[in-house]
């Protein structure tokens, strides 16, 4: 097939991302028996005007918690308001029987937060800026 059949985009649809993602699961249901992918996402809305204005979204499958965005406004940080959402997904995970999170960060952002909460760092990729980098973490669950 000569390269005249892909398309580059940074705007897919819904239905051009599930043409990769249905085909994959059922790939996956086929080789482990496991069709257990499920959205995961913690809400936090302003008390005025009841709009969301924060919280973090992940997914879990076959074992593993999955935060994919974790973001609170600066007014709503330093009150343990981000532990106990973090905690929250991670109870969540355990419900759903993951034994592992994994999460990403940039150096800039909040590796030590992540720390305090009991997660370990186990890669770590030079980034932009120069200077900056990705940090991977992961932290063991225990599954209810």
């Amino acid at each position: 097939m000569d390269s005249s059949h892909i398309i580059l985009t940074d705007a897919p649809t819904a239905d051009e991302l599930g043409a990769i993602r249905r085909p994959l699961d059922r790939f996956n249901f086929e080789a482990c028996g496991i069709a257990d992918q499920r959205p995961l996402a913690l809400l936090v809305r302003d008390p005025a005007s009841h709009e969301v204005v924060g919280g973090l979204n992940g997914r879990t499958t076959r074992g593993i918690l999955f935060v994919d965005v974790f973001f609170l406004p600066e007014s709503m940080r330093g009150a343990g308001l981000g532990s106990k959402l973090l905690r929250m997904a991670e109870e969540e995970g355990s419900r759903r029987g993951c034994f592992t999170g994994i999460l990403y960060t940039n150096s800039f952002q909040a590796p030590e937060f992540y720390m305090k909460q009991g997660w370990r760092e186990f890669g770590r990729f030079p980034s932009i800026p120069s200077g900056t980098s990705r940090i991977f973490f992961c932290k063991e669950l225990v599954p209810a």
